[in-house]
């Protein structure tokens, strides 16, 4: 795409200026002009944007948001919810400062609407790591149910969640790091014992199908490079690992002999240890929240 998020979004906001009653269609559109009404504190167009349930309610978050112009950011789209990363003027008022927040969407009758509440929650709660807590608990339902299908929206997500922790404290990270220090390990381990028992079986049949010995040998490979990154474990690496995985048990799905068929109920039952394990990540990181 020859234009960045930025650019989409001024041009949004001029096609607004000039239309004049033109309606926003995309989530970085709706997005734009929910922020623009915040700042005049238009209550109808705040109400009309987003999920808000009548004027009357809306409440500008308990903050005066008079003359903010947001920055956005990267913009996720699931399905039918949307994540829009915000940049909005640091609280100390330091200028040139800014603290990253998400707007939150969803589509509603085929409209994008932003999500008033979880917005407002993200903006509002006092603990740095609790919005990332909350995305966290979300990825991990999903991710756990991941593993053996396509992980294309999964990677999306965790590279989405990479960038959003990267905006919390300092203190909000090292609450986090041992928790991801253990995580990485174990994960790192596991995967190794995939990859040693996938060429164990490639070395004891070498007769078998040359295309499942070919899906296979892919397998090791990536499997070895995705497991290599956690030697320093961060988000980025554990996105590429959940994708490592997820294809891993998609090709060993697909096998089309039976000669793997015993080592198929190991593998199997390795991915759902590494579930397990994942399980646990997620659970530990929230205690530590």
């Amino acid at each position: 795409m020859s234009y960045s998020w930025f650019r989409v979004v001024a041009l949004a906001l001029a096609a607004v200026v000039v239309a004049g009653c033109s309606k926003p269609e995309t989530p970085q559109e709706v997005a734009a002009e929910f922020w623009q009404a915040l700042s005049e504190k238009d209550a109808d167009t705040v109400a009309d944007l987003s999920t808000l349930a009548a004027p009357s309610a809306f409440d500008g978050y308990a903050r005066d948001w008079s003359g903010t112009v947001p920055d956005f950011g990267r913009v996720v789209i699931d399905d039918r919810e949307a994540t829009i990363v915000t940049r909005l003027p640091a609280e100390n008022g330091v200028p040139g400062e800014r603290r990253e927040v998400n707007t939150y969407l969803v589509e509603q009758s085929g409209d994008w609407l932003v999500d008033y509440d979880r917005t407002g929650e993200a903006i509002m709660n006092p603990s740095p790591f609790a919005g990332l807590i909350g995305e966290m608990n979300r990825l991990g339902e999903r991710l756990t149910a991941s593993f053996g299908q396509s992980s294309d929206d999964l990677s999306r997500q965790m590279d989405a969640i990479a960038h959003e922790f990267e905006a919390y404290s300092d203190q909000a990270q090292r609450r986090a790091e041992q928790a991801m220090e253990e995580y990485g390990q174990a994960l790192q381990g596991l995967m190794e014992e995939l990859e040693e028992s996938i060429e164990e079986a490639l070395e004891d049949n070498q007769r078998a199908p040359e295309r499942d010995r070919s899906v296979l040998q892919r397998t090791a490979a990536d499997l070895n490079r995705s497991s290599d990154r956690l030697d320093e474990p961060d988000f980025d690496a554990f996105a590429d690992s959940s994708r490592a995985l997820a294809e891993a048990g998609a090709r060993i799905s697909r096998l089309s002999d039976d000669t793997f068929k015993s080592y198929k109920r190991t593998w199997d039952a390795k991915l759902d240890e590494i579930t397990e394990r994942t399980r646990i990540f997620f659970e530990e990181l929230h205690g530590r929240g």
